[in-house]
């Protein structure tokens, strides 16, 4: 009896992570040496495995395919992680490069790898906003599996309660409430990170790391934490107060071990109310602050004065950068726990753009 398998998100358990605006890139590695660079245009992946004669692999699936000899045998490593062996049927790769679109003959391939890249609408409710590349407002579940920009994430728990704007979700400690995973160069060398954030912890004092810690970019390969923002009197690097990593490094509002309470960070203002974050970076310095800084945290539309902790190479950024991140709230649960957030909060109208924003309507 013959068997066909469509393989779809569905079945894998990644439904969360499908798009249907999404652009598939690839880099085809060919055996000669040369490389292709373009858009994937084949719908489906053909072939046979040993576990079904006749397969239909959605290429939103997979992350690459490395080919040995020239009966299309291939090694196929799917977004999840799974591998195995399928032999492709597909006479050629078709993909849409700098050359007009081109039909790279399976048979002459070493391997492919693949990324997705969303398609960023034009405008947003409120209007043109050109530069954003994603936009979550946690509204409800709907509003996390289908961002009203960027790439779908996966709800995992939580509440939305009445927030900055409609509402917003209400976060658990020591677990993770939602996650997104964002594609290769998604980020830039030049960029910014924006939301509303209300402390929910009753006690007056700071604790030792991660109260709270408001979001976690991680490194899907090696799990290194990329990109976050904690409210720490001693984060175990030497660093208190706000302690923000971004792409470029590190800094932080005061350096060393300070029994802090929540008033000295925020001064004139309650704590418990809403606040507005701002994480920008820019390789060249940011042009619309005094000095030009590299990278900068803005509460409120006010900077943060900063004592930068660790900068980072510019070799070493390109490198984070090119990789596939997960953004999470507010924990990577392949990480130790401690790197979670201590105390609960609410996260609303949680936004990236791809340059050095600086200017916001509060």
């Amino acid at each position: 009896m013959k068997h066909t398998f469509v393989i779809a998100f569905a079945t894998l358990g990644l439904a969360a992570f499908a798009q249907d605006d999404a652009v598939i890139t690839v880099n085809a590695s060919l055996k000669d040496g040369s490389t292709v660079k373009g858009e994937l245009c084949n719908a489906r992946f053909i072939g046979s495995t040993i576990f079904a004669e006749e397969l239909k692999l959605d290429p939103a699936l997979v992350k690459s395919l490395t080919f040995s000899g020239t009966n299309g045998a291939s090694k196929v490593t799917l977004a999840n992680g799974d591998t195995f062996t399928m032999t492709v049927a597909n006479k050629n790769l078709k993909i849409k490069s700098l050359l007009g679109e081109l039909a790279i003959p399976c048979a002459s391939l070493r391997s492919v790898a693949l990324s997705h890249r969303s398609k960023a609408p034009a405008s947003v409710e409120g209007g043109a906003e050109g530069g954003l590349v994603f936009y979550c407002t946690f509204d409800d579940e709907a509003s996390v599996t289908k961002p009203a920009v960027g790439p779908k994430g996966l709800f995992l728990q939580g509440q939305f309660t009445d927030g900055k704007v409609g509402k917003a979700l209400t976060t658990t400690v020591y677990s993770q409430n939602a996650m997104f995973e964002l594609p290769s160069e998604f980020f830039g060398t030049s960029g910014c990170i924006e939301f509303w954030a209300k402390i929910l912890k009753t006690s007056p004092y700071i604790g030792s790391g991660g109260d709270p810690r408001l979001f976690t970019i991680t490194q899907q390969s090696t799990k290194n934490t990329i990109c976050t923002l904690d409210i720490v009197s001693n984060n175990g690097s030497g660093n208190s107060g706000f302690a923000t990593w971004t792409f470029l490094g590190s800094m932080a509002s005061i350096r060393g071990m300070r029994h802090l309470s929540y008033e000295d960070l925020f001064p004139g203002t309650n704590y418990r109310d809403w606040h507005h974050y701002a994480i920008v970076w820019d390789k060249d310095g940011i042009a619309d602050l005094a000095g030009n800084p590299r990278m900068a945290l803005l509460v409120d539309d006010r900077r943060i004065p900063d004592m930068q902790g660790h900068v980072r190479s510019a070799e070493d950024a390109l490198s984070i950068l090119s990789t596939p991140m997960l953004l999470s709230f507010t924990h990577d649960p392949s990480l130790d726990p401690e790197l979670s957030t201590k105390s609960p909060f609410l996260i609303d109208e949680f936004k990236i753009w791809n340059y050095a924003k600086t200017n916001f309507d509060l």
